[in-house]
């Protein structure tokens, strides 16, 4: 997720930096705090699970403490697991791979970091449950891996949506998600979004992906040419944004 251009020292893409940064300007922290009220529900399904932002700041936050870190950690690759179509999009180790080896693997290397004796980032002791445990080991030798860590990453993820989010929402980095969202109430401009492949061409114009600046999240956008809509005597001009 890209929000904000970076300079990269090159000398024409810094003019255009400093541009975006003008655009993209923080409101002050006690300013945003009316912004709450734009989710539908202060949970973790609406502040977290359903924004990409929300996503990436809830795992800096949890960062800062490792059984915190843990458990994220293994919701995020669960949630890999069960929804990525192509693994060798996020991992080039999955490149030679064909789907099913790669779900494998990931299944595989889930275990080893979160849930075995001697796993790195393993799972706290009270989220644990040894019989679940043992039904993932047998199922690792045998059906799709998919949904094999369904039942634990429950037990985790309500966890996380308890205390942990409640000092969340308390946070820096929910001030900054408030930011953020007050950004994506600005009204919508020629830099609102971030344009990348065409998807698609018709008579009066083109549909290309997009890509809010503010949210990060992706829409087909209709770009239509007025001059053409004018020639033809059409009526047809509505423009709209489609989310993907």
């Amino acid at each position: 997720l890209k929000a904000r251009e970076a300079a990269d020292g090159d000398g024409k893409r810094k003019g255009r930096s400093r541009k975006w940064k003008s655009l993209m300007k923080f409101s002050e922290a006690a300013e945003v705090q009316i912004f709450k009220k734009e989710f539908p529900e202060l949970n973790y399904d609406e502040v977290v699970s359903k924004s990409p932002i929300g996503r990436l700041l809830f795992t800096d936050y949890c960062n800062e403490t490792e059984e915190l870190r843990c458990c994220n950690k293994f919701l995020n690759d669960v949630n890999l697991l069960e929804t990525e179509r192509d693994l060798s999009a996020v991992d080039d180790n999955y490149e030679k791979l064909a789907p099913e080896e790669q779900r494998l693997n990931l299944a595989q290397k889930i275990y080893q970091q979160c849930l075995c004796d001697e796993a790195e980032s393993r799972l706290p002791d009270h989220l644990i449950d040894h019989e679940k445990v043992k039904e993932v080991e047998d199922k690792l030798l045998g059906e799709s891996p998919r949904y094999i860590y369904s039942q634990i990453a429950s037990t985790v993820r309500d966890y996380l949506s308890g205390d942990p989010f409640a000092k969340y929402v308390e946070s820096k980095y929910f001030t900054r998600q408030l930011q953020w969202k007050q950004l994506e109430k600005k009204p919508i401009g020629k830099h609102t979004f971030r344009h990348y492949r065409v998807l698609g061409k018709g008579g009066f114009g083109e549909v290309c992906a997009t890509q809010s600046r503010a949210s990060g999240k992706m829409y087909a956008e209709k770009k239509l040419n007025k001059k053409r809509i004018k020639k033809e005597k059409s009526t047809d001009c509505d423009s709209a944004l489609i989310p993907l």
